[in-house]
């Protein structure tokens, strides 16, 4: 006991106190604004006459399902988003059979 005395680093030192526990706090985020809420439209396609299809040239019918598909991946987008904000406001739409 005689040396845990003389010799600084062997001294009793009191504990630490225990560190602040961190609070979690809810934050409520806003909303945007109604039209960024709103559900992507999904128009009608093409009609599915194949021989309205036959007439359209191939490039460009290629054209048109590139746009198609880009604007499905942009809906899709846009609905995810919405529904992340506020579950269950935009219907899940089917997967598109090929």
């Amino acid at each position: 006991m005689l040396l845990s005395t003389a010799l600084p680093a062997c001294a009793h030192r009191p504990a630490d106190p225990p560190a602040a526990v961190p609070v979690a706090v809810a934050i409520e985020r806003p909303l945007p604004p109604a039209d960024l809420m709103a559900c992507a439209d999904r128009p009608a396609g093409l009609p599915e006459d194949a021989s309205m299809i036959a007439q359209i040239p191939t490039a460009i019918r290629a054209g048109i399902i590139r746009m198609a598909r880009a604007f499905r991946a942009n809906a899709d987008g846009k609905d995810r988003l919405v529904n992340w904000l506020a579950a269950d406001s935009c219907p899940v739409p089917a997967k598109a059979v090929r």
